[in-house]
């Protein structure tokens, strides 16, 4: 029997510092943790699980909502298409992402519908400074879980970018996942906080922050501000809390 428990706690313990190993390796190589988290991503976007899809395409990227010459922030694997191929008010569309692990997912999606009446790019730029854009060019921009990731101070400088190439007028739409409150559930804003060092490299620097915080920082920017909070169809119990709504220019 006690050679057994030794067996099992040796097994144990090398899987541990495999796994830590690995973590800790991705941790230092920016090529592979992208190239991991690209496949990740592509695996959990799921256009089937239609609770989500209801929200991305029926809550807030109504045709009537998304026009003109639209830009999204972490273009990803293209999950936001179902919503967007067939919108005859888009112009064009411009994909801003980093990752450039995720573009060979991104067109092998979009490649189920023939005729996307509008023209698509994708940039290899940071949310923080889209030089490639210019100012007062853009109709709609859209953001979904994607602010996790940027990490501080950084957010309110991409909100200020975002207010930069926005039309007069134009919107900017966003559906983000935000930390749990620690008065309403104590329990997952302390497993939030746990696991947020190895979350943030598997997530490619995903964190568990106060979303909402950023966008009131823009009231006086913006000339409106509005959301609201919103539950997240994932069956990961520990991202459950969401934000949604729009700022306008």
């Amino acid at each position: 029997m006690g050679r057994c428990v030794k067996i099992l706690f040796g097994s144990l313990s090398i899987i541990v510092a495999l796994i830590a190993i690995g973590i800790g390796y991705l941790k230092m190589n920016d090529f592979y943790r992208q190239k991991l988290f690209a496949r990740f991503l592509n695996k959990i976007s799921d256009p089937n699980n239609t609770a989500m899809m209801d929200i991305r395409c029926n809550q807030l990227l109504k045709h009537s909502n998304v026009k003109g010459q639209v830009l999204e922030i972490g273009s990803g694997t293209g999950i936001n298409f179902p919503c967007l191929h067939n919108n005859t008010n888009i112009q064009s569309y411009i994909g801003i992402e980093p990752n450039v692990q995720t573009y060979s997912y991104f067109y092998d999606f979009i490649k189920q519908w023939d005729k996307i009446p509008y023209e698509i790019h994708l940039l290899n730029d940071s949310a923080t400074d889209m030089h490639e854009v210019k100012s007062n060019s853009i109709d709609t921009v859209i953001m979904t879980l994607v602010l996790c990731s940027i990490p501080d101070p950084l957010p309110e400088k991409v909100l200020l970018e975002v207010h930069r190439i926005l039309k007069p007028g134009g919107k900017f739409i966003f559906f983000e996942h935000t930390s749990a409150n620690y008065e309403n559930d104590p329990f997952i804003y302390g497993f939030q906080r746990m696991i947020e060092p190895v979350w943030a490299i598997i997530g490619d620097g995903c964190r568990f922050k106060p979303i909402t915080n950023y966008f009131d920082a823009m009231k006086n920017v913006y000339s409106k501000v509005e959301y609201q909070r919103s539950d997240m169809p994932t069956p990961l119990f520990f991202i459950k809390d969401a934000v949604k709504g729009q700022l306008i220019k």
